[in-house]
């Protein structure tokens, strides 16, 4: 997979290792020609400690534990500090031998710099963008849809993938003349046993894929147009799916996430700026949302 790393010397994001590396942890505004000036806020790029790098558990600690990484993270500043992060590969990043974390945070205040347990490097991030300018981007995101029920003023979040597997499965019951109750695993296993000459357990399972994928990209393209951005279909690409326990919360408790990286055409360079310094969807708390941009 190619290395996609913020570049804090466009003010955009790409190749972070030549320029952020070299100049240390000093804090510079760094622009690029453009008509629209966005607000400055801090990219960092955060690391284990040298001493702290060492230690194989610690790293596959953290790791594990989004909600965790969260809580660390935010002894790198005072108070409440609001932060999106997103963690990625050092292996991938910085073609380093061992795979450790590498955290990158994008925040209002600086981080702090000398922390025992992080090595920290730090930019201002202020992107001057114009209508029409092309990017090339990655989001790790938590794709949900609200499903309202009956006598209830909200609706409840459902993930995106699932939810579109659940609706086609009840669609293909209901076209076939089968019950639509149940959960997936019911629906699935009814057009298996009542329509074996039509569906088997492969054809489903391939079906269900395109119907994820399809959903997911879908997520994106419409957020898109509301956010200031519009996605070129064609490049886009969605892999990673995974579902996240959060272990500290009631049994079976978590989010799922989705790696999508692909190009996009600025529309509304004011609010994808403020849409990027906001986050892109939910799960922010846990390394979704941030997305990292770099110019084509």
């Amino acid at each position: 997979m190619e290395s996609f790393q913020p570049d804090l010397y466009s003010g955009l994001a790409v190749s972070i290792s030549p320029y952020l590396a070299s100049a240390g942890s000093s804090s510079r505004v760094l622009k690029i020609s453009g008509s629209l000036k966005g607000a400055a806020m801090y990219l960092s790029r955060v690391q284990l400690s040298p001493s702290l790098a060492v230690q194989k558990q610690l790293a596959r600690l953290l790791s594990e534990n989004s909600y965790g990484i969260h809580q660390i993270l935010w002894d790198l500043f005072d108070g409440d500090e609001r932060f999106l992060f997103r963690e990625e590969s050092s292996r991938e990043q910085l073609l380093s031998k061992r795979n450790l974390p590498v955290y990158y945070l994008l925040s209002k205040a600086r981080p702090a710099q000398d922390n025992p347990i992080f090595l920290v490097e730090t930019k201002i991030f202020e992107p001057c963008l114009n209508p029409g300018d092309r990017l090339a981007f990655r989001l790790r995101a938590n794709p949900t849809v609200a499903r309202k029920t009956e006598g209830q003023k909200r609706g409840k979040r459902h993930d995106v993938l699932m939810d579109a597997q659940y609706h086609w499965l009840r669609e293909q019951c209901e076209l076939h003349g089968l019950p639509v109750e149940g959960g997936k695993g019911q629906l699935k296993q009814s057009l298996v046993q009542e329509k074996p000459e039509q569906f088997d357990q492969g054809q489903i399972e391939t079906r269900l894929q395109d119907v994820s994928q399809t959903a997911a990209r879908s997520w994106l393209i419409h957020r898109g147009t509301r956010l200031g951005f519009d996605i070129y279909p064609p490049k886009l690409h969605c892999n990673g799916y995974r579902w996240n326990l959060l272990h500290k919360k009631q049994r079976g408790a978590g989010f799922s996430s989705v790696d999508y990286r692909g190009e996009l055409l600025v529309t509304e360079p004011e609010l994808f700026i403020k849409n990027i310094f906001a986050g892109m969807g939910p799960a922010k708390a846990f390394g979704c949302g941030l997305m990292l941009i770099r110019r084509i």
